[in-house]
């Protein structure tokens, strides 16, 4: 039987369940480690063990492929954002790995990723960069993205923000997210997660396919507000176009059911 989920909010419905209870990031929050031994411990962490293993991880699980990956190459020196949808836990983790190979991707994730205790030091050596609870983290979250751009890395935004596992279309976002790469003028990829029929059956679960389309640049000729919406337009076309060129396998059914209904 297909697993079938009611939402009545495409914005901000959250179909996550992961039963984690999310912390705030205190003032102390330190995103940017400067010691050389944790940024050792972080380098042999993410080449040596992550990255294998997310390799193999999206293989065995979603035979995962990417087209357009080519599209990065220019960009190897040069740091970059990633746009997709979110639409797996384990996937959205690992995916942005094999995009940016051989450099280092950092991903803006929930606070729920280092809430977890004994891990909060890993998800950040792995990348993870945790969205600010509070409005004294917001600096020190802004200045953790732009450094890693300054440093020619890849940055990975999940701007639908809640996860909705298997969705196959693409919701609608706000472009909030867009404020980084209008601020630092640096080119974006949207890269759409589509989900496929297997010709063999794993456990009924479909194969996943990242296409990337891009690069899109903010408008730097418009005031920041128009460079956002601009910006966020382009990403969200480009990202329901390749949505709607695929005959994608509909794992989870999704039905709309307004708040007040009764059935």
């Amino acid at each position: 039987m297909k697993r079938v989920l009611y939402y009545s909010d495409p914005l901000n419905d959250d179909f996550a369940s992961n039963g984690i209870t999310t912390k705030k990031l205190g003032n102390s929050f330190v995103y940017v480690h400067e010691s050389p031994v944790w940024r050792a411990c972080a380098f042999l962490a993410y080449h040596s063990f992550a990255r294998p293993v997310t390799f193999l991880w999206l293989k065995i699980k979603f035979a995962h492929r990417i087209r357009g990956k080519k599209l990065l190459k220019p960009f190897r020196n040069t740091g970059y954002f990633i746009f997709a949808n979110h639409t797996n836990g384990d996937l959205d983790a690992f995916v942005p790995s094999r995009l940016a190979a051989p450099k280092k991707a950092y991903i803006v994730c929930s606070p729920d990723a280092t809430s977890i205790k004994g891990i909060k030091g890993l998800v950040q050596m792995l990348g993870g960069i945790p969205v600010f609870t509070g409005v004294s983290g917001a600096g020190k979250f802004k200045e953790a993205i732009t450094r890693r751009i300054r440093e020619n890395k890849a940055v990975a935004i999940y701007p639908e923000a809640h996860i909705w596992p298997y969705y196959t279309g693409i919701r609608p976002f706000k472009d909030v997210s867009m404020t980084y790469p209008c601020e630092t003028g640096a080119p974006c990829f949207a890269v759409t997660n589509v989900y496929l029929r297997r010709k063999i059956p794993f456990f009924g679960r479909p194969k996943v396919l990242s296409v990337v389309k891009g690069p899109f640049y903010p408008g730097n000729d418009l005031p920041p507000k128009e460079a956002r919406k601009k910006l966020r337009d382009e990403i969200l076309a480009a990202m329901e176009e390749t949505a709607a060129e695929y005959e994608q396998y509909e794992y989870v059914e999704y039905v709309f059911k307004p708040k007040n209904s009764e059935n």
